[in-house]
């Protein structure tokens, strides 16, 4: 490979990581603050809370959905309806991982709880929102 197409890549990757950046941040808050009002306990939507569920929300997207999103931003498309089921799938994959990790419970109990249907989708519908916000805006620069 040439040195300048190693420097063209490096430039396309820093001009995209602020638009990752928003879109992790935004993500991570809009979910933290649905995590809290889908599990009804609206107390807890003080910056606090928020800010200490938004760390480990961002953990989570940057370890399952930021390497799906890097993929989509080859062929870039707003609101795509097939993005959308890719995300809903990787969010099952994620949560159910996730709650086992944090339970130790290797049954598969998570699998009939209904929140876990409901963050799995609004984790899912809320990342590609702001994914389509901010990464895949390149299709009417082109």
């Amino acid at each position: 490979m040439k040195i300048w197409r190693l420097s063209e890549i490096a430039s396309d990757i820093s001009d995209t990581i602020p638009y990752y950046f928003l879109c992790l941040s935004f993500s991570s808050i809009s979910f933290s603050v649905a995590m809290i009002i889908l599990i009804r306990e609206p107390s807890w939507l003080r910056p606090m809370p928020i800010a200490i569920y938004s760390f480990y929300v961002f953990l989570s997207y940057l370890l399952f959905a930021v390497p799906l999103q890097a993929f989509f931003n080859k062929h870039p498309k707003k609101f795509s309806f097939l993005y959308l089921l890719f995300y809903i799938l990787f969010s099952f994959i994620a949560l159910f991982i996730v709650y086992i990790l944090i339970n130790l419970d290797f049954t598969m109990n998570v699998v009939k709880m209904a929140k876990y249907y409901e963050f799995s989708l609004a984790a899912a519908v809320i990342y590609w929102i702001w994914d389509s916000v901010f990464l895949q805006k390149k299709i009417n620069d082109y």
